[in-house]
């Protein structure tokens, strides 16, 4: 058994310009690791199987048969390689990533799933041709293999390495209910068919438009409940929407800070996570 490890995410800033004929959004997004990962180990099986466990919210949406990520991305990986009848494999996955909550825990169990297959199956590929295979199971993978903080252009997939952001410790609050990405894309088209403003120079200037998100006004069309967990008053930064939502970021770079907000945000009853931003990407463990 083989085990790869890969971070969740937020966006620090994430532009989304307007449905384009191939029916991609150009985006411009500041990408930023947590110290939330998800576990991926893998191994031979007669056939393709998937057991994901962890104390998230959503864990029992979790596909566990071929539409998962994971066995997409296996596939596209065996196909890239030119193996045509690739070894169906076990993967079982922990869990520490919300299931449909903006932070890409799918994406993540992918690039964690390149990462421990490339092992697996002693195939040699350097990180920039796992990501490229990634681009290819979706928009987040990339990001997912690279880690840290990063700037992300076309459809989110074309990145550039950016210099760690100072340590954040953040607060995560979670709703009841998740939010698919596509859902939240379908109703952008309708809420701004013009689409959002794409700074092509977000990466010299992000720092003062942390928090923006062109999905917001699509995710409250969807969830008019979010309003509410957005403006929460803990004294910290935010709130703020995570990728397409519907989960909630706060921030501090103040550790007690945070930690004194977080104890409130329980108190109130909300499910919620105190955790800190990451330099790591996606690693053999």
């Amino acid at each position: 058994m083989i085990t790869a490890k890969a971070q969740g995410k937020i966006n620090l800033v994430f532009q989304v310009g307007p449905l384009r004929p191939d029916g991609y959004h150009e985006v411009a997004s500041i990408y930023q690791a947590l110290m939330l990962e998800e576990s991926v180990s893998v191994e031979p099986s007669d056939s393709w199987l998937v057991e994901a466990s962890g104390r998230v919210p959503g864990i029992e949406l979790v596909p566990t048969g071929e539409d998962n990520l994971v066995v997409i991305a296996a596939k596209a990986l065996a196909e890239h390689v030119g193996i045509a009848n690739p070894q169906p494999m076990k993967f079982t996955i922990l869990k520490q990533i919300p299931v449909a909550g903006g932070m890409a825990g799918g994406s993540a169990d992918a690039a964690a799933a390149l990462v421990a297959l490339n092992q697996a199956w002693e195939l040699g590929l350097t990180a920039e041709e796992l990501a490229v295979v990634g681009a290819k199971v979706g928009a987040d993978v990339p990001f997912a293999l690279l880690g840290g903080t990063a700037f992300g252009r076309g459809t989110g997939t074309e990145l550039t390495k950016l210099e760690n952001q100072k340590e954040l410790h953040v607060i995560l609050i979670f709703s009841n209910e998740g939010l698919s990405t596509k859902t939240v894309f379908d109703a952008f088209d309708q809420v701004m068919p013009d689409g959002d403003s794409v700074d092509s120079e977000l990466a010299n200037n992000y720092q003062d438009l942390i928090g923006h998100n062109s999905l917001l006004p699509a995710a409250l069309a969807l969830r008019p409940q979010l309003a509410q967990l957005l403006e929460l008053n803990f004294g910290l930064n935010g709130g703020y929407l995570s990728g397409s939502g519907p989960t909630v970021w706060y921030y501090s770079e103040s550790y007690p800070k945070a930690l004194a907000a977080f104890e409130m945000v329980k108190a109130f009853g909300y499910k919620a996570i105190l955790t800190r931003t990451s330099p790591l990407g996606a690693r053999l463990t």
